[in-house]
């Protein structure tokens, strides 16, 4: 499985953006870019899509809790997708 697209809609320093990883000859992707750009952010937010927002996150000084939306599509060997988009909750 690998991940196709982020949607940070709410999420740390983040409203509204995407970022997509297009499928390349190698398949491998580098995040750069400088102090303060948003890269360990996204690194948590990839975590927080696919297990879930810490109860006591760091991320939400833009964001309310109950605001919180990260969403995702992952793509399957078999060329099947799943998009989900992930909210801040107990559940």
């Amino acid at each position: 499985m690998r991940i196709e697209k982020v949607n940070l809609i709410a999420y740390g320093p983040f409203s509204k953006e995407s970022l997509e990883f297009e499928k390349l000859e190698h398949d491998f992707h580098i995040i750069y870019g400088p102090n303060e750009a948003g890269k360990s952010s996204l690194l948590r937010a990839l975590t927080a899509a696919l297990f879930g927002i810490r109860e006591r996150t760091e991320d939400n000084f833009l964001h309310h809790n109950d605001q919180m939306r990260i969403g995702m599509t992952l793509r399957r060997k078999e060329g099947e997708t799943l998009s989900f988009v992930r909210k801040k909750g107990r559940r």
